[in-house]
């Protein structure tokens, strides 16, 4: 089968991720068309069409770690809530893994975000625009196997531009995105300016 995305408006983009509210990233098209209401720190995207799934092949995945930037965590299974928005990290020395859509090693991108910080300092991928095309990420499975991934790029996009498609969209190979915030804090809205996404492909 073949995984079906439109994407239409991004409605507010990825904001705070850990200095203010706890804070996820931008949540893919899902449902049958209805538009969704963001909250704090989240974003939605109107005009969405169903997603048909593509056979699971791997288990789910448990853990990240990400050596060049010294990550290493368990990974939370990030659902959406009522408003069909993706729910934030609890913790944030703890990524997610958006549990409704790709599983990292089957065909399409994987979501996983995490806290850029917290009131208390840095968190899990505070150094994430750090990383360099070749630096590996290893997915630890429920199975026990592992998935490794390389980076290709790593760019830093204004919330109101969130790349919906390129970090969404139906790729045919295993692909992999991690997602924090980044850029200039604003104090008076409690939110940075910026995504920062790592997109990796199957190494």
């Amino acid at each position: 089968m073949r995984r079906a995305l439109a994407v239409a408006l991004l409605v507010t983009a990825l904001a705070g991720c850990g200095a203010a509210e706890p804070q996820p990233a931008p949540a893919p098209p899902t449902g049958a068309g209805k538009p969704t209401a963001p909250i704090p720190g989240w974003s939605a995207v109107q005009g969405q069409t169903a997603i048909v799934s593509p056979p699971v092949r791997h288990a789910e995945p448990v853990a990240v770690s990400v050596p060049a930037i010294g990550v290493r965590s368990g990974l939370e299974r990030l659902a959406l809530d009522a408003g069909g928005v993706m729910i934030a990290p609890v913790e944030p020395a703890v990524a997610g893994w958006y549990a409704a859509g790709v599983r990292p090693g089957d065909p399409g991108p994987a979501v996983i975000a995490g806290h850029l910080d917290s009131r208390t300092g840095p968190a899990v991928f505070a150094d994430l625009g750090k990383l360099r095309r070749g630096d590996a990420v290893h997915v630890e499975l429920a199975d026990g196997s592992r998935v490794r991934f390389l980076i290709d790029d790593v760019r830093a996009y204004p919330k109101d531009e969130f790349p919906t498609e390129a970090v969404y969209g139906p790729t045919h190979d295993p692909q992999l995105r991690l997602i924090t915030c980044g850029g200039t804090f604003d104090q008076a809205r409690r939110h940075y300016a910026d995504n920062v996404i790592a997109f990796a492909s199957l190494g």
